[in-house]
């Protein structure tokens, strides 16, 4: 092939992907903008945009905006680009496509952490609402650390034995969080508890954001970096060590970065299954299956993904809520079966 043609083959990969991260940030961008416009009070686009401009509107609108939807959608997009981000590494370290923070005990061993740091009115000391996804990160660090440690047979993890041991460790520590919820009735409200253990916007606000996002930011930040990394790592260990790669750094790397950007998210929305698992599959459909692609393509369909989905929750059934996780499992559930039955036919990886 002529360099030419190289070089006009070269030009329309390039153009092809900036159009790509264009429509994704597009996608993304109509999500935001649907969270915050629609709801029991609808606001017009116009509106909408003087209000964030900071022009002159009404001031109801203004309140209904600034002070109830756009730091709750905004949380709720941090949520899901965390657990898609996180679900990707995760499938890519472990070489497993049903890897998730949900499906293999993270989400549960972060969402126990966080209640206990509530019981012992951590998130009153001086480090106010960090304290929450501090002991999240803790307690989903200790978690995958016992999921992959009861996984493991000789050398390998496999599959079955991953997610097998992710669920039933996953199940006692939800059982666990809710006795600890039940035991906290009078300093939690019950509507509250209740929502924080289905998923969905409990502990919301501007200062839940703030407390999210520099652990969510870390966290994702570090896992974009390890994109090649991780590419190396499906070759296997042994293959990836022989062209020098630090497997053992690179494993820890991972691992600590993804449960901390689950941690900041589950510590104040809740566990909020299946996403990690369906953005990573749908952005290897979209970009291929190389993990400097993936990754960052996760992170925006996670977020575009959860915040449509709280979008239908608040506004399928009005005045009631419908809590996060009951939507996003009837999306997962049977994604997560036929993935299920393809890996068994070794359709993946």
């Amino acid at each position: 092939m002529s360099f030419h043609a190289l070089s006009l083959a070269s030009r329309r990969s390039r153009t092809v992907r900036i159009g790509l991260w264009a429509s994704l940030g597009l996608l993304l961008s109509g999500s935001l903008a649907m969270g915050v416009a629609l709801g029991p009070v609808p606001i017009s686009p116009a509106e909408l945009g003087r209000i964030l401009l900071g022009k002159a509107g009404d001031p109801t609108l203004a309140a209904i905006v600034w002070e109830v939807r756009l730091p709750r959608v905004l949380l709720i997009a941090l949520t899901g680009a965390a657990l898609a981000g996180a679900g990707a590494a995760y499938q890519g370290l472990f070489r497993n496509p049903l890897a998730d923070p949900y499906l293999i005990g993270v989400a549960a061993g972060a969402n126990l952490g966080a209640l206990i740091a509530v019981a012992l009115n951590l998130s009153t000391t001086v480090f106010g609402l960090l304290a929450l996804p501090l002991a999240a990160f803790l307690g989903g660090l200790l978690t995958v650390g016992l999921v992959y440690r009861l996984a493991r047979i000789g050398g390998m993890v496999p599959l079955t034995t991953l997610v097998l041991a992710g669920v039933a460790v996953g199940a006692i520590l939800n059982a666990i969080s809710l006795g600890l919820l039940m035991a906290m009735v009078g300093r939690v409200a019950p509507h509250r508890a209740w929502i924080w253990m289905l998923g969905g916007y409990a502990l919301g606000g501007w200062p839940a954001l703030r407390g999210a996002f520099p652990y969510v930011a870390i966290g994702l930040g570090i896992l974009l970096i390890l994109g090649r990394p991780l590419d190396v790592l499906q070759f296997g260990e042994e293959q990836a060590q022989q062209l020098g790669l630090p497997v053992e750094r690179v494993k820890r790397l991972t691992i600590g970065a993804a449960t901390l950007a689950t941690a900041g998210a589950v510590a104040f929305t809740g566990i909020i299954g299946f996403v990690g698992l369906i953005a990573p599959h749908l952005a290897r459909l979209i970009v291929g299956p190389r993990y400097p692609r993936v990754l960052p393509t996760s992170i925006l369909l996670g977020a575009s993904l959860l915040t449509l989905s709280d979008l239908l929750s608040r506004t399928l059934l009005p005045p009631q809520e419908i809590p996060l996780t009951i939507l996003t499992a009837f999306l997962g559930g049977p994604f997560f079966l036929y993935l299920l039955s393809h890996t068994r036919r070794g359709a993946f990886f």
